[in-house]
């Protein structure tokens, strides 16, 4: 799955489970904890940490953490919904990401069970998420001690950011020509959280396409690319690649695992601190 198509499934995902007539909250519509679907790998990642990965009954052909997500009934990809599949799963409840709920009122209408919503846009909503997760499991004590845990870890991380002095300028390449991450997005908080400034910051978008011109200007000293972004060294010897501060000061950064740092889950603590290490480090 390219780093685009998974920034694209938030949306995506959130379009085929949608229900306006169960667009209330989670905590007002908590089902007995039983048979769960979730259609966003980041909730089922949150699942499993809570100890609810027993509930589970099926995911999305792109979750594969932890391991035993695999195994798992995938009844959706991005533009999907196997509602033949998800029928014969019997499930009491859907876990999704909230996003222009009235386009996916299929699940809803079809099957009767309760979706719960869940906010999918800034690194904030990773703990209404672990709360709604732990909420739908009946795990709300272990959500709160792992909401607790991330927040302690990422303040310690943060705080690293902080001694180092200097703010590097920061742009997270996601895909080719020039797919990164703006303003609104969950990457720009955490590149903020990690002590960098997000040259695409400013733009007043999620996740952009950026001209050549905007590159060049932003000039980064510091470029992070998605490890299947394919940026050789054919790709740096371009335009605006090769005429850039990080490019010519051997500051390009690829991730060990793209998922710890593009995917809002419990994992984010090993993909902040990887960040805050390669964007202060020389």
């Amino acid at each position: 799955m390219t780093a685009r198509m998974r920034c694209r499934s938030i949306a995506a995902a959130a379009l085929l489970v949608a229900c306006a007539a169960c667009a209330g909250s989670p905590a007002a519509q908590a089902p007995t904890p039983g048979r769960i679907v979730s259609l966003a790998p980041s909730l089922t990642e949150i699942a499993y940490a809570i100890d609810c990965g027993g509930q589970l009954v099926g995911d999305t052909r792109y979750d594969d953490y932890p391991p035993a997500a695999r195994s798992l009934p995938h009844v959706a990809d991005l533009t999907h919904v196997d509602l033949e599949l998800l029928t014969k799963l019997h499930p009491t409840a859907v876990l999704a990401l909230h996003d222009q709920e009235k386009e996916g009122s299929e699940i809803g209408r079809t099957l009767g069970v309760v979706v719960a919503y869940l906010p999918n846009r800034g690194l904030p909503d990773l703990y209404a998420d672990v709360a709604g997760v732990g909420t739908i499991c009946n795990r709300s004590a272990q959500a709160a001690a792992l909401a607790a845990s991330i927040k302690a870890r990422s303040e310690e991380i943060a705080a690293l950011g902080r001694r180092s002095g200097a703010r590097p300028r920061v742009m997270f390449l996601l895909g080719l020509p020039g797919f990164s991450a703006g303003e609104h997005s969950y990457l720009n908080d955490l590149i903020e959280l990690a002590g960098g400034d997000n040259v695409a910051g400013g733009v007043d978008q999620a996740y952009p396409e950026l001209s050549s011109e905007s590159i060049a200007a932003m000039n980064p000293d510091v470029l992070v690319v998605s490890r299947d972004v394919p940026f050789g060294a054919d790709v740096r010897g371009r335009e605006p690649w090769r005429s850039l501060s990080a490019v010519k000061n051997g500051r390009v950064e690829v991730p060990p695992d793209d998922d710890i740092i593009e995917r809002p889950g419990p994992r984010v603590v090993d993909g902040l601190a990887w960040l805050e290490h390669a964007i202060h480090t020389p």
